[in-house]
């Protein structure tokens, strides 16, 4: 005799779940001032949630890749920052120097740990949301931190908003599941 399976019900739309994280998250992208979350990086990180099987353990997945996807634009950035300003270099020049390098680097680095390759599209997001907000020029309450104005202290301040972007995706994807009040029933 077979065993009956389980599926899992949700007692609350799945919609009306989302609706609701979504509602959860306003605060932290626009009541903070300076400090606030760029919520569309978060929105990419919940998406990957789902991607990534919409269970806890998704988010070693998440928490561990993104900011170090975002920690190698981190030294792209730095980098880039001191030859434009410092040294004196043609911006394009310079970012199309030091992005090939560093996008190599991010890339070549990955086949060294399994997390990084099983976590390959948080690391890619979190390499591409620091671009997309260090060449977007966001400023602070926009998601980018309490910048200081220092070309080689800010993008460290960019990288920790934008990890912490990334971190508040993977707990609103924890959220939106836990808001469908899910049931394991019989089939």
């Amino acid at each position: 005799m077979s065993k009956p399976s389980e599926v899992i019900v949700q007692r609350v739309p799945f919609w009306l779940a989302v609706a609701t994280t979504v509602l959860i998250s306003l605060p932290f992208g626009t009541l903070l001032g300076k400090y606030n979350l760029a919520l569309w990086v978060s929105f990419i990180a919940w998406a990957e949630y789902f991607a990534l099987g919409a269970k806890p353990s998704a988010l070693k997945l998440i928490w561990v890749p993104f900011p170090l996807g975002a920690l190698t634009m981190a030294i792209f950035a730095t980098i880039n920052n001191y030859f434009v300003v410092y040294a004196g270099w043609d911006p394009l020049t310079s970012v199309a120097i030091w992005i090939f390098i560093w996008v190599a680097i991010a890339v070549y680095i990955m086949r060294f740990h399994p997390l990084l390759q099983q976590g390959s599209l948080p690391y890619f997001n979190g390499l591409s949301m620091f671009l997309a907000l260090y060449f977007a020029g966001v400023q602070p309450g926009q998601g980018a931190g309490p910048l200081v104005g220092n070309p080689l202290i800010d993008p460290w301040i960019l990288w920790l908003w934008c990890t912490l972007a990334g971190i508040f995706g993977g707990i609103l994807g924890l959220i939106n599941v836990a808001l469908t009040f899910p049931k394991k029933v019989k089939e």
